[in-house]
C-alpha cells in the first residue's frame, strides 16, 4: 500500500489505508530531535559488546591451555556464539513488543552477566560452549534492541557514536586481557571484569526503564492510533526489505572479511613482516572507529544518503588498490581507505530503517537486519576460506573487490527504492 503525492490514501491489492506520516528529514528521528534518552546506558552497552568480542581472541590461548582444548576450537566457540546471536536477533522485535523494550534488554543483560560469569568459572569445555551460546543470545537481544531505541529516538550521528563505542570496546578488550596476563593474573579475572561491566549495563537499563519503554513497538502503535493513524496491512515494501537484508549481509561480509583475512594475505601472500602487517590491520580497524566517531561529531551537517553512496564507492576504490598493490604503500592506502570508507555504512543503514518502515515495525526489521549481518559474517568469511583453500590467497583481492562492488550496487538500488517511497511510488510502503 502506498501514498499519493498529496497524502491521499491509495490502494494496494484491494485494501485502503489512512495516509502515512510524512517522510523523515534526513538524519532525524521519530520521537526526538537530538539525543535519545538513556544515551549513556546505550553507549555503555556497546562498549561492553566490543569488550567481549575483543577479549575472546586474546584470551583464547590461555583458555585453551587451561581447559585442554586445541587452538582450532576457537572457531567452535565463535560458531556457538553466532548461533545464539542469530536466533535472538531474528525474534528480538517480537520479544520487545511482548515484554517491553526495557524488560527485554534487562533480561538480555542479566543473561550476558551470567554467561560471562560462566566463562570465568568454567572447569569444562562443554560449559564453555554453553556459555558462548548464552552470550550470543544476550548479544543478539541487546544489539538490535539498543539500535532500535537509538534509531527511533535520535539522529543518525548518534548511531555512529554508538558503533564508535563498540570499536572502543573492541580495542580495549585485548588490552585488558593482555595486561592481566602480563601482570601474571588469570584470564578468568578478565571475564569477572567483563561480567561486572555487563551487570552495570543491566542496572543502567533498570534505572532508565521508562526511557527504553518509550520505544517499545506496542507503545508506538498506541501512539499512532491516538494520532488517528491506522496501521496499514503491509508494514514495509517487500523489495525494500530484500534490499535492506542483502545490504547488511554483503556489508558485514566485506567489513569483517577484509579485517579477518588482511593479515594472512599481507604476511603469507605478500611476505610482509609480522609487525608491519599487524600495524596495517590495526590501522584498518582504527580507521573504522575514528571515522565513525568523526561522523558522530559532524553527522548533522552531512546528507546521510550521499554519505552512504560515498562509503560504498570508497570501499570499491580501496579494495581495488588493495588488490592491485604495486607496492606496499599503495596496498596500505587501499586497506586504510576500505576501513575509513566502510565506517559510517552500518550505523547509517540502521538509522535509515525508520525512513521506510512503520515505527511499530522498526524493532522487528532491525532484528532481522542484525541477523542478516551476523549470517553475512559467517557465510562470506567462510566462503573466503573455501576459496583460499582451493585457489590460494591471491583470490582474496578479486573476492573482496566483488563484494564491495555488490555493496555499491545494492546501495544505489536501496537509494532508488527510498526515493520512490518518498514520492509515493509502488515500493513506498512504510
Amino acid at each position: 500500500m502506498g501514498r499519493g503525492a498529496g497524502g491521499a490514501p491509495v490502494k494496494w491489492r484491494g485494501t485502503v489505508a489512512a495516509p502515512l506520516p510524512a517522510p523523515l528529514p534526513t538524519g532525524r528521528s521519530i520521537l526526538r530531535g537530538r539525543l535519545p534518552p538513556a544515551l549513556g546506558v546505550s553507549l555503555g552497552s556497546f562498549v561492553v559488546l566490543g569488550l567481549c568480542d575483543g577479549a575472546l581472541g586474546t584470551a583464547w590461548p590461555a583458555i585453551g591451555h587451561a581447559l585442554h582444548l586445541p587452538i582450532g576450537d576457537l572457531g567452535l566457540v565463535q560458531l556457538a556464539g553466532t548461533a545464539g546471536f542469530l536466533s535472538a536477533s531474528a525474534v528480538s522485535g517480537r520479544v520487545a513488543a511482548r515484554l517491553g523494550r526495557a524488560s527485554s534488554l534487562l533480561l538480555a543483560a542479566a543473561l550476558g552477566t551470567a554467561s560471562l560469569g560462566l566463562f570465568a568459572l568454567t572447569p569444562l569445555a562443554a560449559v564453555l560452549f554453553f556459555a558462548a551460546l548464552a552470550l550470543g543470545l544476550a548479544g543478539g537481544s541487546i544489539e538490535p534492541g539498543v539500535q532500535s531505541h537509538v534509531a527511533l529516538s535520535a539522529r543518525a550521528r548518534t548511531m555512529n557514536l554508538l558503533h564508535g563505542c563498540y570499536g572502543i570496546g573492541a580495542t580495549l578488550g585485548p588490552i585488558l586481557v593482555s595486561g592481566l596476563l602480563l601482570a601474571k593474573s588469570s584470564w578468568r579475572l578478565a571475564y569477572v571484569v567483563l561480567a561486572s561491566c555487563e551487570a552495570l549495563v543491566a542496572l543502567g537499563v533498570l534505572s532508565r526503564r521508562r526511557a527504553f519503554d518509550a520505544t517499545t513497538p506496542q507503545v508506538l502503535t498506541s501512539r499512532r492510533r491516538k494520532g488517528t493513524v491506522v496501521a496499514q496491512e503491509r508494514a514495509y515494501a517487500p523489495l525494500a526489505l530484500v534490499l535492506a537484508l542483502s545490504l547488511f549481509f554483503i556489508y558485514t561480509g566485506l567489513e569483517v572479511g577484509t579485517g579477518q583475512w588482511a593479515f594472512s594475505l599481507l604476511t603469507t601472500g605478500r611476505h610482509l613482516g609480522t609487525g608491519l602487517a599487524g600495524l596495517l590491520v590495526a590501522g584498518y580497524w582504527g580507521a573504522l572507529t575514528v571515522v565513525r566517531l568523526l561522523v558522530a561529531a559532524i553527522g548533522d551537517h552531512l546528507d546521510s544518503e550521499h554519505l552512504l553512496t560515498a562509503s560504498a564507492a570508497g570501499s570499491v576504490v580501496g579494495e581495488a588498490l588493495f588488490w592491485w598493490n604495486p607496492n606496499v604503500v599503495v596496498g596500505a592506502i587501499g586497506l586504510l581507505l576500505v576501513g575509513g570508507s566502510c565506517a559510517p555504512a552500518f550505523p547509517l543503514m540502521m538509522s535509515r530503517t525508520p525512513h521506510w518502515v512503520a515505527a511499530p515495525n522498526v524493532s522487528a526489521v532491525i532484528g532481522w537486519q542484525s541477523a542478516s549481518a551476523s549470517f553475512g559474517i559467517a557465510a562470506l568469511s567462510g566462503l573466503a576460506g573455501i576459496l583460499v583453500g582451493s585457489l590460494g590467497l591471491d583470490v582474496l583481492g578479486p573476492y573482496l573487490l566483488s563484494m564491495s562492488a555488490a555493496f555499491l550496487a545494492l546501495q544505489l538500488g536501496a537509494l532508488g527504492a527510498l526515493e520512490r517511497r518518498r514520492a509515493g511510488g509502488p515500493d513506498s510502503v512504510a
